[in-house]
């Protein structure tokens, strides 16, 4: 099934529900609120634990490791492509913490060098041939490794500028504004298709790009990060 299929089925309306832009926006708002507060408090939680525990980064890799593939075999049992979809996208969350931010904490990724740039390539490059070129891809394993290339995506954007211009030169402040302008478009966008999983993958896709938008401000000094330090 290729994706203009998937995303046909995803945003028409099912069981005669009408589309309804209030209810899109509450789904949407129930995603971001759910994504954020797991980001700050797990953010919180992983640090003080990593200073107590020296073995709590790779038992946390394995964690999220076994989250993530118990997620996408769940996924295949559902009836409903929109409950298959976003139950491979969950899988697709728990993957990208364990092989991106917690892989990098191991020290097995950096997403500054230029090596990862390729790698990001590469893997977009397989996503989109699977997507538009064999058919019979299974919708949750699309979800599965979609979530990761947004994340990832945003993630080695900011990061690249960063590292090249420094967070607060004007290419950062520009790459901030249009961070800003995607995480209102993409609400707008659910609103107006008006479904509830057209509401819920925007609200994660504004959730991704805020916690981006965050990223940045706390690299300038601007606020503090919900990370937990040694003496706090």
């Amino acid at each position: 099934m290729g994706l203009f299929n998937i995303l046909a089925l995803a945003v028409n309306t099912q069981s005669g529900q009408e589309p309804s832009a209030t209810s899109a926006l509450l789904f949407s708002f129930y995603a971001m609120s759910v994504f954020l507060l797991i980001q700050f408090l797990g953010a919180r939680f992983f640090t003080s634990c990593k200073e107590r525990f020296d073995s709590f980064v790779l038992i946390s890799f394995i964690v999220l490791a076994a989250l993530a593939a118990g997620s996408l075999s769940v996924a295949f049992f559902l009836g409903e492509l929109t409950h298959r979809l976003f139950v491979g996208v969950v899988g697709g969350v728990f993957i990208w913490t364990a092989l991106g931010e917690i892989a990098e904490h191991l020290g097995w990724y950096k997403s500054h060098a230029r090596n990862a740039v390729w790698i990001y390539l590469l893997t977009t490059a397989v996503w989109l041939v699977m997507v538009f070129f064999i058919r019979g891809i299974p919708v949750p394993i699309l979800g599965f490794i979609g979530y990761p290339l947004l994340a990832w995506g945003t993630h080695l954007t900011r990061v690249r500028f960063i590292h090249k211009w420094g967070a607060t030169s004007f290419a950062s402040t520009l790459l901030l504004l249009f961070m800003a302008a995607i995480s209102g478009g993409v609400i707008v966008a659910g609103a107006l298709i008006g479904t509830k999983f057209a509401g819920m993958m925007a609200g994660l896709v504004f959730a991704v790009s805020t916690w981006s938008i965050m990223e940045i401000i706390w690299e300038r000094g601007m606020a503090n990060g919900p990370w937990k330090h040694a003496g706090e």
